[in-house]
């Protein structure tokens, strides 16, 4: 503590205070000042927060050690300066601020943003002001006292944050929506779109990796921020050292300033560009590589200002061009398969009208992926599937194929078909996106009903009990998918055992579902499917994952991640839950909640109608917009002796009502079609023409998943003959309108 200002406390401000010669500022020696100005600056140096004090008309600058560290290369100089001197690059603000407080006026500003120099450097700072006028012993305003904090770490934090979440939330949905695109312009062009956005460059460009006969020229193939015919009047740009690295997959090429690269010309006042080039200063370029490691293209970006671009904008446009590798290997691949399509026979085409769904239950994986990236369990199975149905369908084109192997070929697409459907399925399952047809189930009559099979799955080393309540155990669900997730959970179970151990299955009743991921507890009346296994149990790193879609922990080729998913997707549709517990070594139990139905009537064991053509004669209007998937429907209804008419939408169907009043007995119609829609359609038959019968179809339906069939019967596509047939027959022998979810 000073000797003779004990006001002043000790430290370092303390004692430059003490001994500035405050006589040849308004303050006057400090022996003389007042005993407000006293006050306030023992408060100042005593206090834990950055504090400055402006006194007087002209500021004049007192302030504590932690106000120093913001001063920084500017203290101990600013001591007793007025203000606009010492921060003379914000004179403005502050001569504002300290009008404010000598006119008895609080300031407050939040992340102010100031530039400031601090070491002879301009530097964009964010700061919290809180500014008081200080009143003297008559309560006229003397001065104004500062708190000042720092925030410029926190706000380029934030703001950092913000742009990487930005960023990774234009990758996602880039992703996205390459996935869904077939046609390679549009998708090229989204690319290109999204590079632009990513790294904030003025303009960017796509070149093909085409070379004319003397393999120096390039092909553009799209372009963003900039008009396409000024760009090509210019021709195509030579395979220089600047763009020759790229085409030739040699990484990321990234330039502050093109015009001192030396691998470019630097002659003005062009600097190796052609007149009439946009004006590039910073440039950054990746390679596009398909799977095979072939440059299929380049992705260029150029800004007029230098040193625009950095390491953050490579990592998001190394992803970008990820991405459009694999779009454009999917598009290449699906426009190959079309043309595959186009040549078969048309009855070979009939018999494969299954392997569109193959193609749907692809681009619908694919757009499940998520930060944009496929994944490698779900590309290798369906892979596995397009392979058979490519084999089989070119070896059904050889003229010397025998009628034995011509089935062979036919039955292994059809199985295969039904391996990418059951696929399908699961993935729509996870998502909850599945349109489910729910009817009351007796639980235990549902497992019972899989012994044999659970049986086959698992091998003859695995030991199987099921322990069945005598009472009902009814619960509103979708039969085919938990009798899935049931197989999901034994084919778990199987390989958790390598083939050998015990499988229990449980059926009961619970009164609660505990607390699990977050959920509270939930009381009420359930039905219990309890699956243990005797295997290896779940690593605990695993369990809080093993639900999510493509998480596996098998290796590459034994397992998509998509079973378990199947699992919580079809629960949680349901209103149920699923209840995992495992010790390393001990095995694993998953239980499954299904809400009671106490009141239900359950339903039967399914249509047991086969496909033949010995039944009545109906006349039957068929409603499809798909044109293959329509010839497909009246050749298998005309083999099963019905009459048949086609409508290619809903309005042609109405016409044809409006004309053929009472023609037809049943109408078998699309649920996803142009215009009106196929549950829009059945009502309007069900009120005007209450007498006809009414089956819809639908591989996948906004519509159905959202509202359900609306009562009306439902076949799943893709369906066979026979499905079709003990549909029909279904609704025919119904009393009312069903929903066919047992066909």
């Amino acid at each position: 503590m000073t000797e003779r200002h004990g006001f002043l406390g000790d430290g370092p401000l303390a004692a430059l205070i003490a001994a500035f010669d405050w006589s040849a500022t308004p303050l006057g020696p400090i022996e003389g000042w007042p005993p407000h100005l006293r006050t306030v600056v023992s408060i100042l140096l005593r206090a834990p927060v950055p504090m400055a004090l402006l006194w007087g008309e002209e500021g004049i600058l007192l302030y504590n050690a932690r106000y120093a560290t913001i001063a920084q290369d500017k203290h101990p100089a600013i001591l007793g300066m007025p203000v606009r001197e010492a921060w003379s690059e914000a004179a403005a603000f502050n001569d504002g601020v300290v009008r404010a407080g000598m006119a008895g006026k609080t300031r407050s500003y939040a992340r102010q943003e100031l530039t400031l120099y601090r070491h002879g450097e301009p530097e964009t700072v964010f700061l919290d002001l809180n500014y008081s006028p200080v009143l003297d012993a008559d309560g006229v305003p003397a001065g104004v006292l500062a708190v000042v904090i720092e925030t410029t770490d926190a706000v380029l934090a934030e703001r950092s944050l913000r742009w990487e979440t930005h960023s990774l939330e234009t990758l996602n949905v880039t992703g996205a929506a390459l996935v869904a695109e077939l046609e390679l312009e549009p998708l090229i062009q989204m690319v290109t779109d999204a590079g632009v956005k990513l790294t904030g460059a003025e303009f960017g460009a796509y070149f093909h990796n085409l070379m004319d006969e003397t393999g120096e020229r390039l092909h553009l193939f799209t372009l963003a921020g900039a008009e396409r015919a000024a760009f090509e009047k210019l021709g195509r740009p030579r395979a220089t050292a600047v763009f020759g690295p790229t085409f030739r997959n040699e990484g990321v090429i990234r330039s502050d300033d093109i015009r001192t690269d030396p691998r470019y010309g630097k002659s003005a006042p062009h600097y190796g560009m052609p007149r009439g080039h946009l004006p590039v200063r910073s440039y950054l370029s990746v390679p596009v590589t398909s799977r095979t490691g072939v440059v299929l293209g380049g992705l260029l970006f150029g800004h007029s200002e230098p040193g625009r671009f950095g390491e953050r904008h490579e990592r998001l446009l190394v992803g970008v061009a990820a991405q459009a590798a694999i779009a454009i290997d999917n598009a290449q691949l699906f426009k190959a398969v079309q043309e595959v399509n186009d040549t078969l026979e048309q009855r070979v085409a009939e018999r494969t009208a299954e392997l569109t769904q193959a193609h749907e239950a692809l681009r619908q994986a694919q757009k499940m992926e998520t930060l944009g990236q496929l994944t490698g369990g779900i590309a290798h199975d369906f892979n596995n599937l397009l392979t058979v149905i490519r084999g089989s369908t070119d070896l059904l084109r050889r003229p010397d194929l025998s009628a034995d192997r011509r089935d062979r070929y036919i039955t292994a697409i059809a199985d295969t078909a039904d391996r990418a459907t059951k696929l399908t399925n699961q993935l729509l399952a996870f998502a909850r996106r599945s349109s489910l047809t729910p009817e009351v189930l007796d639980v235990r009559a549902v497992v019972s009903g899989m012994t044999d099979m659970l049986a086959t799955l698992s091998g003859s080393f695995i030991d199987i009990a099921l322990s069945l309540p005598d009472t009902p155990c009814l619960t509103h669900a979708d039969a085919s998918q938990l009798e899935t997730a049931i197989v999901n959970l034994a084919v778990n179970a199987r390989d958790a055992m390598a083939g050998r151990g015990a499988l229990r299955i449980v059926v009961g009743r619970a009164a609660r579902i505990p607390a699990v991921r977050g959920h509270v507890a939930r009381d009420g009346d359930f039905v219990t499917i309890g699956v243990h296994d005797t295997g290896s149990g779940i690593d605990p790193a695993h369990i809080e994952h093993i639900f999510e879609p493509f998480f596996t922990s098998k290796a590459i080729g034994h397992g998509t991640g998509l079973g378990l998913s199947q699992v919580f997707g079809f629960v949680k549709q349901s209103g149920g839950e699923v209840i995992v517990e495992s010790t390393p070594g001990a095995g694993a139990t998953f239980t499954l909640y299904l809400p009671h139905d106490p009141t239900g009537v359950p339903a039967g064991v399914g249509i047991a109608a086969e496909a033949r053509g010995d039944g009545p004669s109906l006349r039957i209007l068929v409603v499809e917009d798909n044109a293959a998937v329509g010839d497909f429907a009246m050749s298998a209804l005309a083999d099963l002796g019905h009459a048949i008419v086609f409508a290619r939408d809903a309005e042609e169907a109405l016409a044809i009502l409006a004309r053929e009043v009472d023609a037809f007995d049943v109408m078998f119609s699309d649920v996803v079609m142009p215009g009106m829609n196929g549950v829009a359609l059945a009502q309007y038959v069900r009120r005007d023409f209450p007498a006809m019968r009414v089956l819809l179809t639908s591989g996948y339906s906004d519509v159905i998943s959202k509202d359900g069939a609306q009562g009306f019967a439902l076949l799943h596509k893709p369906y066979s003959m026979a499905e079709l047939a003990r549909a029909l027959h279904a609704v025919m022998e119904a009393d009312r309108p069903l929903v066919a979810g047992a066909f």
